[in-house]
């Protein structure tokens, strides 16, 4: 999923779409496409806009290499769609069970994971959730700033802690949370969770699709169609008098098109090759609720080691990048590209990486920082916990810190900037000095 316009960091996606935003140098979207290809995958659909498809391809293929056949499908730029009816305008595409997964994900955790228990019990969902990520010193960039209010969610789980019982959001909620007498009654001891973060990963049956087709009103896959799904769980099949005096409850011909009357378990029939695998499965036995009402299961997976941040806020961007540092720090993977050019002494710490082309000058001190590519760092700069772009320009003696630079930003001698954002392209004059705002261009900026 790459047609998101990045709503709650539109500081930085104003000049660079979201999907290329750079993280560890490297486009934001190469991150989930080569965990996919890591795991095997051979084939990745990548719904963009149709404005940014070419440079996605580009970006992925020219620039990153990528070896798993991409088949980019685009939407127009100005659809309002959510994720899923993004997903509802490729089902031609979709023949089998799916992997759906948002372009801002970055990590590490292996896939099989979730799939094991996703075969496991059969479910018709499993979804990776992850800790709400604790943003460390080098991501208080402009904490302050408010765009919405960031609302929790209340996840509920069974006793063993893998079963999703419960799914609302705050911002759904009146005054308290609601748990019906249906969900106690096959699960007495249910564990509330809201320090638990939706990492935007699914795994989903194919007839969930159908489904979706046909229920027109539902338009996100997590606000809307995760929460429905585990509600679902505990509803009763409609009997075939309920839905259709026809008693048509196939797949292919729908009880009804009205979303009142669409009964949702008609679309999991399950054939007989599905029946018969799940008799055979390990976990046939397992299914303690084992309701003959409804055969739809919500599973979870839970990251408790490893790198998982969704970078869809300027903060979890920033952190990110510095997640990213941390995991390359050390390994095989060269940090600092052998084409940089330097001056004279200078100091790179551990956690640092120095992109191709960079030019650096005399005394310059990095720690824990990215530099793009092609960026002239002059004389005497220090630059500490920041993510300086491609073709940016710093000048002699100037100090960064906890700083994100956008492309070809330039600054003149001495300037001092803590805790901000520099958009593209803006002159930031010699001797300026900055504290948690938003530098668009020299004469307009925004106080946070």
């Amino acid at each position: 999923m790459a047609a998101g316009r990045g709503s709650r960091m539109t500081d930085l996606t104003a000049s660079i779409p979201k999907p290329l935003l750079p993280i560890g140098n490297r486009p934001m979207i190469w991150y989930p496409v080569n965990m996919l290809e890591t795991a095997g995958f051979q084939e990745v659909i990548i719904i963009a806009l149709e404005s940014t498809s070419h440079d996605i391809r580009q970006a992925l293929t020219a620039l990153c290499d990528v070896k798993v056949s991409l088949d980019i499908v685009g939407i127009p730029d100005d659809a309002d769609w959510g994720t899923a009816d993004s997903l509802r305008h490729i089902k031609d595409k979709i023949q089998t069970d799916i992997l759906v997964v948002s372009c801002d994900l970055v990590c590490n955790v292996p896939l099989h994971q979730l799939a094991d228990i996703y075969r496991m019990h059969n479910s018709t969902l499993t979804m990776l959730l992850a800790d709400l990520p604790q943003t460390t010193d080098s991501a208080a960039i402009l904490k302050s700033k408010k765009i919405g209010n960031e609302q929790r969610d209340f996840i509920g789980l069974d006793g063993d802690g893998r079963r999703v019982v419960i799914m609302a959001s705050e911002a759904d909620l009146d005054d308290a949370l609601t748990v019906r007498r249906s969900v106690l009654k096959r699960h007495p001891c249910v564990r509330i969770k809201t320090k638990l973060q939706d990492a935007h990963l699914f795994l989903l049956k194919k007839w969930v699709v159908d489904y979706l087709q046909q229920n027109r009103p539902v338009s996100t896959i997590k606000g809307e169609l995760v929460p429905l799904l585990v509600r679902k769980q505990f509803s009763r099949r409609k009997k075939p008098a309920d839905v259709s005096k026809a008693g048509d409850l196939s797949m292919v011909s729908p009880p009804s098109t009205k979303e009142d009357n669409l009964d949702i378990h008609s679309f999991d029939e399950d054939d007989e090759m599905t029946v018969l695998t799940r008799s055979l499965s390990s976990g046939a036995g397992q299914r303690v609720d084992s309701t003959q009402d409804s055969t739809i299961t919500c599973y979870t997976h839970i990251v408790t080691e490893g790198m998982c941040v969704r970078a869809n806020t300027l903060p979890s961007y920033v952190e990110a990048n510095k997640q990213i540092l941390h995991e390359l720090a050390g390994g095989d993977e060269l940090l600092v590209h052998p084409s940089i050019t330097t001056k004279g002494k200078y100091q790179i710490g551990p956690e640092c990486m120095v992109g191709e082309g960079v030019s650096l000058g005399d005394k310059v001190t990095l720690k824990k920082s990215i530099i793009g590519k092609h960026c002239t760092i002059g004389d005497r700069v220090k630059i500490t916990n920041s993510v300086i772009m491609n073709h940016v320009t710093i000048k002699d003696g100037s100090i960064l810190q906890g700083c994100v630079v956008c492309d070809n930003a330039h600054m003149g001698d001495q300037c001092e900037l803590k805790d901000s954002l520099v958009g593209s392209s803006p002159n930031i004059p010699s001797k300026a000095k900055y504290s948690n705002e938003v530098i668009v261009n020299e004469e307009q900026m925004l106080e946070v």
